[in-house]
């Protein structure tokens, strides 16, 4: 189903996500003050208009409503600015709005003046870069939640030569196997109950990382 996204602040984050958006399918509207920064990504998106954030008059105008989500990329050093946009945002009636921050403290206050969703894309690729040099194994880490991560691994001895029904991995732990690439680069998603896992697969998962950890597929 498609649907309509407004991203204000097309730096390197905000521009990231307008296109990724798109290329999704969906509707987007990207507004920046620059008009380089404008230029950069008009072709790419629905809409690209340079604009102050900041003025409610022109929020009003967007009808914010209309938008399944709101974007809020303004940079870090700009934090008044997102803040404001972000009470506009919230005052003029936007169903859902995600901002990012770049610290705990911008997080709170962009909470408190009508954010429902903070990010922290520094200190998340900074996580996920952490975990990826410190076990050999892991190519790809993406922590969903608090408690819970999705991790693309060479293949764990303790999976080779057996299958899911043997492991009963979902049922022992509450892991589950997302996905498969064996050495011919044929993705199964899911994988076959019945496959026998290989050394060379490459294999993603789902968990709580108390268990994930358990078995040795994160540090």
């Amino acid at each position: 189903m498609k649907k309509q996204f407004l991203v204000i602040g097309l730096g390197r984050f905000g521009a990231s996500v307008a296109r990724t958006l798109t290329k999704s399918g969906h509707s987007v509207i990207g507004l920046d003050n620059s008009e380089e920064r404008i230029q950069r990504v008009a072709a790419e998106i629905t809409d690209a208009m340079k604009c102050n954030a900041t003025d409610a008059e022109i929020i009003e105008s967007l009808n914010v409503r209309d938008f399944d989500a709101v974007i809020v990329a303004i940079g870090e050093k700009y934090i008044q600015n997102s803040i404001l946009s972000t009470l506009i945002l919230k005052e003029k009636g936007a169903k859902k709005i995600i901002a990012k921050a770049g610290t705990q403290t911008q997080g709170r206050i962009l909470s408190k003046v009508g954010a429902d969703i903070i990010v922290y894309p520094e200190k998340e690729m900074g996580e996920r870069v952490a975990k990826n040099l410190v076990s050999a194994n892991i190519l790809d880490f993406l922590e969903i939640g608090p408690d819970v991560s999705i991790v693309e691994i060479v293949c764990p001895k303790i999976l080779v030569g057996q299958n899911l029904v043997e492991l009963n991995l979902r049922h022992k732990y509450g892991i589950t196997v997302i996905a498969v690439k064996n050495s011919k680069n044929e993705i199964k998603i899911p994988p076959d109950v019945n496959y026998r896992f290989q050394p060379d697969d490459i294999v993603v998962l789902i968990g709580e990382n108390k268990q994930l950890k358990k078995l040795g597929f994160i540090e």
